[in-house]
Formats: structure tokens, sequence, C-alpha cells
């Protein structure tokens, strides 16, 4: 759960108390009325049950977490919250001291190519509050990128293990087994080349040689060091295709 600390344009109220639920109790003495509105706001905005009686809070025991630390880094910035001024008000603020450093990196990316203007301090992130809900997105999107990566290296494991057989990264058909091609392109002076490391199936891996040994045929002897080099890379290609075969059938 993504705990939005920063203040909303809501009123704040003392929320609904279900009797059916374990309640945890906090005192709010040491926060002063500005950090207590921002705490019952987030409350609301995240749909977490409570009930504020004076400085003592209740919420649910599943969500104590969560307000225990966003209890405690408003103790750590009570003088920034007592002198909030007017600019501070029309900002967000996010808890993210619990990303992976990934996702971190991910979001950050995100607002600079959006040109949202933001400050990460400590762990909260800061943006203007017209910018919500485009930081809302990319903060999903960071979350899902992170979930991706996390089931890839799981699948890559299970690959690795031998528990799970991989699949072809362009179909998605299995058998499939690693293949390395390379293709160059000759020029009076210099060469380029360019190789390709990828999991094809028997299919895709035939249709993928065809086109970099055609490639490599009409545009390698441009040039004497590349006339040179094309047998080569075009003899490397079919053992290493001969290869890939192999695997594909067990060997």
């Amino acid at each position: 759960m993504n705990f939005r600390i920063g203040p909303e344009n809501k009123t704040p109220t003392d929320g609904v108390q279900s009797s059916k639920r374990r309640m945890h109790t906090f005192q709010l003495d040491n926060l002063n009325p500005q950090q207590v509105v921002e705490l019952i706001a987030g409350l609301n905005s995240d749909a977490i049950l409570h009930a504020l009686s004076g400085s003592t809070l209740r919420v649910a025991e599943e969500d104590a977490e969560a307000v225990s630390i966003a209890i405690s880094i408003m103790n750590e910035r009570k003088p920034g919250l007592q002198n909030l001024d007017k600019s501070q008000s029309r900002n967000v603020r996010y808890d993210i001291s619990k990303f992976h450093s990934y996702e971190t990196a991910y979001l950050q990316e995100r607002l600079s190519d959006a040109g949202i203007k933001f400050k990460i301090t400590d762990g909260i992130l800061s943006v203007p509050r017209s910018h919500e809900l485009e930081v809302d997105k990319a903060i999903s999107e960071s979350e899902r990128a992170l979930e991706a990566i996390e089931s890839n290296q799981s699948t890559a494991r299970e690959i690795h293990s031998g528990r799970l057989a991989p699949s072809c990264e362009i179909c998605g058909r299995s058998p499939a087994a690693p293949l390395d091609l390379r293709r160059q392109v000759g020029m009076v002076v210099v060469m380029k080349t360019y190789r390709s490391e990828m999991t094809l199936c028997n299919s895709c891996a035939s249709e993928a040689y065809k086109q970099f040994q055609k490639s490599t045929a009409i545009k390698g002897w441009t040039g004497v060091k590349s006339a040179l080099m094309n047998p080569i890379v075009l003899g490397t290609n079919t053992i290493n295709r001969n290869k890939h075969r192999k695997k594909l059938q067990g060997g």
C-alpha cells in the first residue's frame, strides 16, 4: 500500500470504526494541529478506518504499521510542517521509502520525461498537486515494471534449474534455445558488425538465420577488411544455427 501523507482538499472526519475489528491506539500529543489534519486526510484518502477523540487516534490493527510510519515521519519533520507555507500546501507528498531501488529509478525517469518537477527527501516524494493523477499513474507503472522484472527473474531461475523449458522470445513457443547470429555491412574504409543473441524456436530461428545471411551476403563485401571477414561471419552463423538445431533436439 502506498500511504499518501500529503494534505488533501477534504474536510477531515473521524472515519468509521468497526466493532468487529481489533483496534490499535495512537497518542497524537506530539503532533501540531496541521499535522493532525494532514494525517486524518491521508487516512480518509486511503479509506483507512479510524476514530479520533481528542489526541487519541484508533485504527484497525492491520493498518497500524502504515499509520505508525506516517506518524513517525511527521514527528521527524515537525519544524518543516509547523512552518508550512502556501507553496508547500499545493504539493502532494508520497512515502516511497519502502520502494525498491528500481521502482524509485523508474519513477524518477517517468517524472523527468513528463517534465514534472519533484523532490525526494528521506524517502518522501513531493510533487505539485496539479500533477497528482500523473504521479499516481507513474507509481502504478513503476510497481508493475518491478513485478515484470521479478517475474522474468523467477522464470529465468526456473529455466536455469531445468524445471521450466525456455520459450521463444518472438512467438512464445517451446522448445526454444539460445541462438547467436551476426551480420556485417561493409563500407569502403570501415565496416559495421551487428550481433543478435536471442532464445528462439526452430521456425523463428530459421527466419532470423536467413535474414542475417542474406544481409551479410549482399552488404558485407564492400571494402577489403569486410570482404576478408565476410566468409567468417557467414560460416560462424551456419555453425551456430546447426548447434541451435541440436539443442532443440536435445543434443
